[in-house]
C-alpha cells in the first residue's frame, strides 16, 4: 500500500561510528523499534481492522484476502464490503448484495462470505477452525486451503474465488500469511489475537519489499512470490531471533516504502540516517 496520509519523519540514525559496521540483530532491532509503531500503520492494509469496530478477526481475513491492487481501489472495496455485507459474521446477510472486486465476481464474493460464515457458525472463530485442523500452524493452514478449495469446488466456484485460495505451496500465500502474523504476533502493530499459535511458527509474506531485501541480501536467488522464498526468508530471520523471526516484516517494508530504501547502495542513502551503519552500503 502506498503512504497515504502518512508523515515520513527522518528515521533516527544509529549512534555508531562510520567505520564500524553492527551486528545484523542490532541493526533490525534499531529498524523494529523504529518502524513498528502505530503511527504507520495507515501505510499497511492492517489499517481496516484497525480502525473497523466489529469482528476483529473475521475483518481481518477479509481485508488480507482482498489486499492486492491499488490502495484506492482496495479501500473503496472494502468500505463498500463491510457496509454491504456487515463487521460480523454472525450478522451478515449476502442475499441482495451485488458487489464485485477486480477478478472476484459478485457470486465469488457472495460464496466467500457464504464459507466464512460457515466455519463461525460451525466452530465459533478461524482460530477454533485451525486449531480442530492440526496444532501445527503451516498444516493448519494447508488445511484451510484444501477446506476453501473444496467448499468452492462443490459450489462451481469461478476463477476469482480460486484466486483468494491459492493452493498450498504453490506460491508464498503473501496475503494469508500477513492476516496470520496479525493473529498470532502481538505489538504496537499486530493483534495478537490468537494464542493458539506460537510466533515461531511463523513464515514472512512475501511482500515485494521482503522479496526486494532477500535478493540483494543474498538470502534468495530470485524475486518470486514462492513457498521456497517465505521459508528462506523465514531461516534467515530465526538466526536473529528464533522465537519470533516475523517480527521485522512490518518495519522492513516500511523502510522500503517510506524510506525509499533499495535495499542496496542507491541514491536514497545519502539522506538516510542509517548511511553510517547500514548493512546494505
Amino acid at each position: 500500500m502506498s503512504a497515504g496520509n502518512a508523515v515520513l519523519k527522518p528515521i533516527n540514525s544509529l549512534d555508531l561510528p562510520s567505520v564500524s559496521r553492527p551486528s545484523e540483530r542490532i541493526f533490525w532491532e534499531h529498524i523494529y523499534s523504529q518502524y513498528t509503531r502505530a503511527e504507520f500503520i495507515g501505510t499497511d492494509p492492517i489499517i481496516f481492522p484497525s480502525r473497523i469496530d466489529g469482528n476483529k478477526e473475521y475483518i481481518s481475513l477479509v481485508s488480507s484476502l482482498f489486499a492486492y491492487g491499488r490502495v484506492n481501489a482496495i479501500q473503496d472495496f472494502l468500505k463498500k464490503f463491510f457496509y454491504r455485507y456487515g463487521n460480523d459474521p454472525f450478522e451478515t446477510d449476502n442475499s441482495e448484495a451485488k458487489l464485485y472486486y477486480r477478478f472476484q465476481t459478485a457470486e465469488d464474493i457472495r460464496l466467500l462470505v457464504t464459507l466464512i460464515k460457515r466455519i463461525y457458525l460451525q466452530y465459533g472463530s478461524v482460530q477454533n477452525f485451525f486449531v480442530n485442523l492440526s496444532d501445527s500452524l503451516e498444516k493448519a493452514l494447508e488445511g484451510f486451503l484444501d477446506y476453501a478449495r473444496g467448499f468452492g469446488a462443490e459450489n462451481n466456484a469461478g476463477r476469482g474465488y480460486f484466486f483468494l485460495f491459492p493452493k498450498y505451496g504453490k506460491s508464498g500465500l503473501k496475503r494469508l500469511r500477513m492476516f496470520l502474523r496479525w493473529m498470532v504476533r502481538k505489538d504496537d502493530v499486530d493483534f495478537g489475537l490468537w494464542g493458539a499459535y506460537k510466533t515461531g511458527e511463523l513464515l514472512y509474506p512475501p511482500d515485494t519489499h521482503i522479496l526486494r531485501f532477500a535478493k540483494n541480501f543474498g538470502i534468495i536467488s530470485s524475486e518470486a512470490n514462492s513457498h521456497r522464498n517465505a521459508r528462506l526468508i523465514t531461516d534467515y530471520f530465526k538466526t536473529i531471533d528464533k522465537r519470533d523471526p516475523v517480527k521485522y516484516d512490518f518495519a522492513i517494508t516500511r523502510l522500503g516504502m517510506l524510506n525509499s530504501c533499495k535495499f542496496k547502495r542507491s541514491v536514497s542513502c545519502e539522506v538516510c540516517g542509517l548511511k553510517n551503519g547500514c548493512l546494505f552500503n
